[in-house]
């Protein structure tokens, strides 16, 4: 029962409120939101998502015996084969590989000048040479393995905090750039230390906001969708049919000036400002080679495709604005017109 009597969102209450009001002076009726809806917004399952990687055609048990003047490799052979290597989660595999295969260069330069390892010399280099070309593969599993990527893509059960100060996810949106590149550059440039890995996820795990955008995202191209349509319909052609402002058309401007420029504008611009850097950031993401289907589906979906959410809700902002200045301009009312400044009237 209290779950019941919880008071929504101030964004919510905007949304619904704005829809109400032109709907009532309008004399329309309108689709509220459906939570629902948000289900298109859910990630694959994991299993979809990750690649299957086979074993080393090499033993490294095999190669420890023989490496003995590569310490490094050692420690690093020694670690992938231990009980906790065994069972290393994809986000530390990353890491490690990157460290796993600097290791094996660096041997192969220190047993080069040696005409005894020929053969092992040859066998690291084919190892590298494997272990680099597997290197995208295991950054997607580090990525769609992990409940950090999870967590930052998600989207919340309700939307972005109505605020006067400017809403920011730096670090989020930070960390997701920093992977993207670190994706880009492979398998030319090997992964980067386990230190750095480890902050770009704990900073995803941290941001609520990305989450929250895509509800906003999605609640807010629904809110402006029905309001558009609202605007669009035979009543709202028919408000001024004389082409001069009516008592009717009064009120919806107040509306108009209150609701829609006084409440959603500001919304809508703390939606863009924290969207866009997001939106480039899912886009260089899914950008990246050897990315798994169901991945770069979900990041279509979300921003990096024609008809994604984010891009769904650029247009509406345009038609909605379209919307507002047809109703009014054909009323007199529109910002700079005679009717603009004096029209008052009590909604």
């Amino acid at each position: 029962l209290c779950v019941g009597c919880q008071r929504a969102p101030d964004a919510e209450q905007q949304m619904d409120n704005y829809l109400s009001r032109v709907a009532r002076v309008l004399k329309q009726e309108f689709i509220p939101f459906d939570a629902n809806q948000l289900s298109q917004y859910r990630l694959a399952e994991r299993r979809d998502r990750l690649y299957d990687i086979p074993a080393e055609r090499i033993s490294l048990l095999d190669l420890l015996i023989d490496v003995h003047q590569c310490k490094p490799l050692q420690q690093r052979i020694a670690e992938r084969n231990s009980v906790l290597g065994k069972v290393m989660p994809w986000s530390h595999r990353l890491a490690f590989e990157g460290e796993l295969i600097r290791a094996i260069e660096d041997c192969i330069v220190t047993l080069s000048d040696d005409s005894d390892r020929e053969e092992v010399v040859a066998q690291l280099v084919a190892l590298a040479e494997e272990k680099r070309s597997q290197l995208p593969a295991v950054f997607w599993n580090a990525l769609n393995a992990s409940e950090e990527f999870e967590y930052y893509l998600r989207f919340a059960s309700g939307p972005l905090p109505v605020q006067q100060a400017a809403l920011e996810d730096r670090q989020g949106v930070a960390a997701l750039r920093q992977l993207a590149q670190i994706g880009q550059q492979l398998p030319a440039q090997l992964p980067p230390p386990p230190a750095e890995l480890e902050a770009h996820f704990l900073a995803l795990h941290q941001s609520d906001r990305a989450s929250q955008l895509i509800h906003s995202l999605s609640r807010m191209t629904h809110t402006l969708e029905q309001a558009t349509m609202m605007l669009g319909s035979r009543e709202a052609s028919q408000l001024c049919p004389m082409g001069t402002a009516t008592s009717r058309s009064r009120i919806l401007l107040n509306v108009f000036v209150m609701f829609y420029a006084g409440e959603i504008q500001p919304y809508m611009a703390q939606i863009q400002r924290l969207g866009q850097p997001w939106e480039q950031s899912i886009a260089a993401l899914a950008s990246i080679s050897s990315i798994p289907p169901a991945t770069e589906d979900y990041l279509r979906v979300l921003a990096a495709g024609p008809d994604s959410l984010w891009q769904r809700y650029q247009r509406q902002l345009t038609a909605h604005s379209q919307a507002w200045q047809e109703v009014l301009g054909a009323c007199q009312l529109r910002p700079g017109q005679p009717g603009w400044e004096s029209a008052t009237g009590p909604e």
